[in-house]
């Protein structure tokens, strides 16, 4: 009983550190989507003529685009990997916690 009970503290650990993992992927998106915008407001800015910029400026702001795009999209792939390891954990812990609640005939 207690290794049961020592596999679902290991579970919720894992749990909780696949969860924190998941914000900081969530708070990279925000990053990366702040780089995009900024990235196409400056590209924006050199190619209408509101602001006298430079070519230094345009190709910092594609860069700064691409990068963002790069950014978003891999760290929402790392997301969706992450989101479906918490959910197997936490299915693989309902799974032993079921189990305690419910003994099979075997263990009667």
């Amino acid at each position: 009983m207690n290794d049961l009970h020592q596999q679902i503290a290991d579970l919720e650990s894992e749990i909780d550190d696949l969860s924190e993992a998941a914000e900081r992927c969530r708070k990279s998106m925000i990053v990366a989507r702040v780089a995009i915008i900024a990235g196409v407001l400056l590209v924006g800015a050199s190619l209408s003529g509101l602001a006298r910029t430079d070519a230094l400026v345009l190709v910092i702001g594609i860069a700064v685009t691409l990068v963002g795009i790069g950014l978003l999209g891999s760290t929402r792939g790392s997301l969706e990997h992450i989101t479906g390891k918490i959910r197997a954990s936490e299915a693989r812990r309902d799974g032993i916690i079921d189990g305690m609640s419910h003994p099979s005939a075997q263990d009667r």
